[in-house]
């Protein structure tokens, strides 16, 4: 950011969250502002009327005072009418932005915050406000600053006749200003619109309030979109002020379409494909027609991620989207519905005949190899399949008979299909399969560790390791976690998992100190089901005491989805470890709650940031802020911080830029053996970072 203020302004920032304080008076200050900070509505109050702001960002819903309340305690006293403030709200609707302007807000934005614009965007607040109240002195002044804004503002007379345009000129919207003076509205907007202004004009003049209402210009390039207010003046008058909202419809317009869309694949997401399958179905009730749900399961696509790096990986997935689009109908649909998972709806079919063929169609996608910049790559699909009416005539209940269909055509060995048959419920025996063979894998031992290392950004030596569970099968090789983990956290088989894991990683981390490999940390990934059904601190208390290591020697690792699970008695886990130097880190940091006050009641030693924000970071510049703020957060609270997936050299820079403590990713290893781990201790010494 490089906004240029030649005196630093002051800005008040009113916030119950001290995590938003602290990002708002960051931007802010990097942005040229000095700032002062209040934690609720009172407090905001007093602090205008002691350090007098050039400019105030209040938010909205805060204990005690709300930051409406606070507001008009400020515009009642004396210079407060003239202030900006800027309201930060988290409520969407339009009563709560009418609310915000009817308490004396000067504009609003809503929550999250786009920090990185934040101070753009009160420098221009600030800039407008100043000049707003200095054209007051002078009409000729007023009407040439005004021009600056961007609003359409026209005096109109009482009989529909526009006066003149008093700010605002946009060529492609209509004729120029001059042309405008003197003509009645129905020349110079639509007439549907012009009628709308004078409806609203008489209602202003009755009732003295601001009136709104919304209208559309066809402009011969694209639709244009404007918020009109109309405000009665003397003599009859009334401003008809025309904001042009285009770029804020089509914003919303893409976020309803993110809401209903996959951000990577372009393709439709679960909540799409449910409603378009509830339609598909009433549709095929009436015209008594079958309908196909197919399930799609990448095969191992854990594998392309671990070998060729998540970027193949989602390489992968919109090429599969795009095949899979490619082989289907206009009135089908393919949707991503998880990670490698697609659902495909087979609409206006007349049998099952014609439903098989379609999904040998699908079938054939796979094919071909696929090209992942240069690396080749053949990867095959399971693909389950339920039809209405045989198996079912709701969307719920075709898509669960679908996915144990997939489950069978994976357990059959992959690159298969299968259609759900009532003897899939055989599915109930195929859970209890599972379960039994999860508990078999424990005992027969199964389950293998791979180590990913953790490196000092500062001495570059490895310092730690995180523990990653793999299932080694006679018969099936090796199963990834996404496989089993689900079933395993559902069934409860996680728990027995869970503590064969701690046990082998902290005898190897012991095996590690004891070959001169010190100080080494152990990090291990613990399921919410530890914190449900055990008392945590007892089991791992007395693995520590079983292997010999020292409990400064394991970090458990939580996310933030299970850390406010069962909040208090998470909490009274954590803090009883706490009490036996046990370390914890916060795992996936940033795509959960992220908040100071949610962290600041945990006893964290260690943030992970999330590899989500390490991909493009190099790249794109709110990553690189949002990393930036994070370890800037960790910092201030003492928390070591810790950088998942780094893969580039140049994401490795900018953390040590940051200040970031410790990495992880494939620019150092990919979890590997604990036999190769041991050659990687012996080798790498240190990494040259």
């Amino acid at each position: 950011m490089t906004a240029h203020i030649e005196t630093s302004p002051l800005v008040l920032v009113v916030d119950d969250d001290p995590g938003a304080r602290m990002l708002a008076a960051a931007s802010l200050k990097k942005a040229g502002f000095s700032t002062v900070e209040a934690a609720d509505g009172e407090a905001g109050v007093a602090a205008w009327d002691r350090f007098r702001p050039d400019l105030i960002l209040m938010d909205a819903v805060m204990p005690g005072m709300d930051g409406f309340t606070a507001i008009r305690g400020i515009r009642n006293r004396l210079g407060g009418d003239r202030v900006p403030i800027l309201m930060m709200t988290g409520l969407d609707d339009l009563a709560s932005i009418h609310r915000a302007y009817e308490a004396g807000a000067t504009a609003f934005a809503t929550k999250p915050v786009n920090w990185v614009i934040l101070g753009y965007r009160v420098g221009y607040l600030l800039r407008s406000s100043r000049a707003f109240h200095a054209l007051a002195s002078s009409e000729e002044k007023t009407r040439a600053l005004l021009r600056a804004i961007p609003d359409l503002i026209f005096r109109i007379g009482a009989d529909g006749t526009v006066l003149d345009m008093v700010a605002g000129e946009d060529p492609g919207v209509g004729p120029s200003g001059r042309d405008w003076t003197g003509r009645k509205l129905p020349k110079v907007v639509p007439a549907e619109v012009a009628e709308q202004v004078m409806l609203h004009a008489e209602q202003a003049r009755r009732t003295g309030g601001i009136q709104l209402f919304e209208y559309v210009l066809e402009t011969g390039k694209e639709p244009r979109s404007f918020e009109a207010r109309i405000v009665s003046i003397p003599d009859g008058e009334s401003l008809f002020i025309a904001r042009d909202m285009t770029d804020r419809k089509k914003a919303e317009a893409q976020l309803v379409y993110m809401a209903h869309h996959d951000t990577l694949t372009g393709l439709p997401n679960r909540v799409t494909l449910t409603e378009r399958l509830a339609r598909d179905l009433l549709a095929a009730k009436r015209r008594k027609e079958v309908v196909g749900i197919v399930l799609v399961g990448l095969d191992r696509f854990k594998e392309v991620n671990d070998t060729l790096g998540h970027a193949a990986g989602d390489r992968l997935l919109v090429e599969v989207a795009g095949r899979l689009k490619g082989v289907l109908r206009e009135t089908d649909t393919v949707a991503r519905m998880s990670g490698d998972e697609f659902c495909i709806i087979l609409p206006d079919q007349l049998d099952v005949n014609a439903v098989m063929r379609a999904v040998r169609r699908v079938q054939c996608a796979f094919t071909n190899s696929f090209d992942l910049d240069g690396q080749v790559t053949h990867v095959t699909a399971s693909l389950g399949i339920s039809l209405f009416p045989f198996n079912g005539d709701k969307p719920e209940t075709l898509l669960k008979n679908a996915d144990i269909a997939m489950f069978r055509a994976k357990a059959q060995g992959r690159d298969t299909l299968q259609v759900f048959s009532e003897e899939m419920s055989a599915a109930l025996e195929e859970r209890g399969r599972m379960e039994k063979g999860l508990r078999k894998a424990i005992e027969k031992s199964e389950f293998i560790v791979h180590y990913q290392p953790e490196v000092d950004l500062r001495s570059g030596r490895i310092v730690g390791a995180e523990a990653l569970v793999r299932w080694q099968t006679p018969d099936r090789g090796l199963v990834p976690p996404m496989m089993f983990i689900p079933f395993a956290e559902e069934t409860g088989a996680i728990i027995p998992i869970s503590e064969w894991v701690i046990r082998t990683a902290c005898a190897q981390a012991k095996a590690w100190q004891g070959e001169g490999y010190s100080p080494f940390r152990i990090s291990v990934n613990v399921s919410a089901r530890l914190f449900q059904q055990y008392d945590l601190a007892r089991v791992v208390l007395d693995i520590l005491g079983e292997t010999g290591l020292g409990p400064e020697s394991l970090e458990l690792e939580i996310t933030e989805s299970v850390a406010m699970q069962n909040l208090e008695s998470t909490m009274e886990s954590l803090w009883k470890l706490n009490g036996f130097s046990i370390r914890v880190a916060m795992d996936d940091f940033g795509t959960g709650y992220s908040s100071l006050a949610y962290l600041k009641k945990f006893p964290i030693q260690l943030l992970k940031i999330d590899r989500a924000f390490i991909k493009e970071m190099d790249r794109n510049s709110e990553d690189r802020t949002i990393v930036k703020a994070i370890i800037a957060m960790a910092q201030a609270l003492d928390i070591e911080v810790i950088a998942e997936g780094v893969e580039r050299v140049e994401q490795l820079d900018l953390l040590k830029a940051f200040g970031c403590d410790l990495a992880q990713g494939f620019h150092f290893s990919k979890p590997v053996a604990s036999a190769e781990f041991t050659e990687l201790l012996a080798k790498k010494r240190s990494y040259a970072v």
